[in-house]
């Protein structure tokens, strides 16, 4: 925590990431975190998940804590009512651009994965399997209804504006390519290890974020950022935990995560 402030004289939105906040290491939900969840709402405070996930594996999530109203999906690139499922805001990334880190990360020999914009239906662009790797494998088996294989060419262009493009590599082969990444109109973002077990990185529009997603859904319920928790453990929580009236970083975080929040509390072990 680099800066101290009061906190908020009240809260009234409560947005918190899944992986590594509000599930534990084994993937659940505990009954201390379902009960502290459960008392939010009943103290009239609207509970939303901020999410690098996409709608189809966080809708269950959403579905178990009861929740009702806009989640924050693909790391505030698509925000979606639960459980209507409707579409309240998205941010795409320019085709022409997403193309154009679609093939740096090709040359890279890193596959591309695309996530376009196609309302709910969700699908998986990728690249030809012999640029796939390991981690890939349980990816592309856990979406393989979803999945379809293109040339890297044509992954983005022509097409409309996606919502995102990711890659899953070993820690040093995403670092190999940041630099370059970072010279595109865009906003990126890097995990060290993500849920397949590999360092991730993600391209998106370069106002999108999911703190640009929590501004959204608080705007449209009329309430004001600093009346606004958000909880978090990775980079791409940074500006989410830097923009809320109180950022909370999770006991397990890296230093800089810790340093950007106004509180930190237990792992979530």
């Amino acid at each position: 925590m680099d800066h101290i402030k009061e906190f908020p004289e009240r809260i009234r939105l409560l947005a918190i990431d899944i992986d590594g906040t509000l599930l534990d290491p084994d993937g659940e939900i505990t009954p201390r975190t379902r009960a502290a969840i459960q008392a939010a709402q009943e103290a009239g405070i609207v509970v939303t998940l901020a999410t690098a996930r996409r709608y189809c594996n966080t809708a269950n999530i959403a579905a178990e804590l009861g929740l009702e109203g806009a989640v924050i999906v693909y790391d505030g690139a698509l925000i979606v009512t639960y459980p209507q499922n409707t579409i309240v805001a998205t941010r795409t990334l320019q085709a022409d651009i997403a193309q154009q880190a679609a093939d740096l990360l090709a040359r890279y020999r890193v596959q591309p994965v695309v996530h376009p914009y196609l309302g709910l239906v969700e699908e998986v662009w990728t690249g030809p399997p012999e640029l796939d790797n390991y981690w890939l494998d349980a990816y592309f088996l856990a979406f393989s209804d979803q999945t379809r294989r293109m040339p890297v060419a044509s992954l983005c262009a022509g097409y409309p504006d996606p919502l995102r493009v990711v890659a899953f590599d070993s820690e040093e082969k995403i670092q190999s390519l940041v630099s370059e990444v970072a010279a595109l109109p865009v906003n990126w973002t890097t995990l060290r290890r993500g849920n397949y077990g590999s360092a991730e990185l993600a391209v998106m529009h370069p106002q999108c974020s999911k703190a640009s997603g929590v501004a959204i859904v608080a705007g449209t319920l009329g309430i004001p950022m600093q009346e606004v928790m958000a909880l978090g453990d990775n980079n791409n929580d940074l500006a989410m935990l830097r923009m809320a009236g109180w950022g909370v970083a999770m006991g397990q975080a890296s230093a800089p995560i810790k340093a950007a929040a106004d509180a930190v509390t237990a792992s979530n072990t």
